[in-house]
């Protein structure tokens, strides 16, 4: 199989991806839309939740239009989209990326401020955190502005669309120290203190608390620290690359259509556990299937 064969095979498996993530997430926006009168008890849950699914659906968008633009060009390979509004999706595509990882830290501030701020009102904090899921889009935009501006986004002609180089070491260094490893270390330390707190206050949270809702929260904050550490170890093969192609000389043209294959396979996955990470949309979903069976 010849290297153009080989990168259209792969950036074919992305296009397929990517349509089964937005099924994925629209399917799970529109249940909790169906269903926004039942989630009303817990609907910070479920706005943390639907931000994360929102994010995917946008992810997943620019993924399919690069495949498109790699399509068109695989087709027609003397077509050159190197323009302003390329440099432009490139950017918004990273700022979705760092969108994402940022919003597995509010879920995990969310929980870290549930244990040690038990008795702030439900009204006060769902207007903060609406204010900071659009506060998460604005952070991460202004993150990646220097990128823009210094040229880490470029346009690859072999591949038809504009983001960081694999080759460069700059570019490949800022998107995983910001866009992965910033977020991974708040996820983490708030798992960490949390840990740390419920252990030195154990018995002031259980007159305050239930003993099972604060180990709830200690378990959902478990497993978002777990998914992001396997998501982050995405961000390896970005500060690998430039390393070896200083080594070898180069890297081969098929690694950025395999690089956003592993990537969009990450986030399918990343999609179908959070129900099961997230005890109330599990147990929304089996309500309501019992519903289903007792209505039969």
């Amino acid at each position: 199989m010849s290297i153009e064969h080989a990168s259209m095979v792969l950036y074919s498996v992305t296009f397929i991806f990517s349509i089964f993530q937005i099924c994925i997430s629209i399917y799970f926006l529109m249940f909790m839309i169906l269903h926004r009168s039942i989630i009303k008890a817990k609907r910070i849950d479920y706005l943390l939740l639907a931000n994360i699914y929102i994010i995917l659906l946008f992810i997943s968008c620019f993924f399919i239009d690069m495949c498109i633009y790699y399509v068109y060009g695989y087709f027609h390979p003397k077509s050159s989209f190197d323009s302003s509004w390329c440099y432009i999706k490139g950017y918004a595509m990273y700022v979705c990326g760092y969108t994402f990882f940022h919003s597995f830290s509010l879920q995990s501030i969310y929980r870290f401020r549930r244990v040690r701020y038990p008795m702030q009102t439900k009204r006060h904090d769902f207007s903060l955190y609406i204010m900071m899921s659009f506060g998460q889009w604005i952070f991460s935009a202004v993150e990646l502005l220097p990128s823009l501006f210094i040229g880490d986004i470029e346009y690859l002609s072999n591949d038809f669309h504009c983001q960081v180089a694999p080759t460069s070491m700059r570019g490949s260094l800022t998107v995983s120290l910001l866009g992965f490893l910033f977020p991974y270390i708040i996820t983490v330390y708030c798992y960490l203190y949390t840990m740390y707190y419920v252990r030195q206050h154990r018995l002031s949270i259980l007159i305050i608390r239930q003993r099972a809702t604060v180990r709830r929260d200690m378990i959902i904050l478990r497993r978002l620290a777990i998914i992001l550490t396997c998501m982050t170890t995405t961000a390896i093969p970005h500060m690998v690359f430039p390393v070896v192609s200083v080594i070898l000389g180069g890297l081969p043209v098929w690694l950025v259509s395999l690089e956003w294959v592993l990537t969009v396979l990450a986030l399918v996955c990343t999609s179908v556990i959070l129900p099961f990470v997230c005890p109330q949309l599990k147990k929304l979903c089996s309500t309501m299937h019992l519903h289903g069976t007792n209505t039969n």
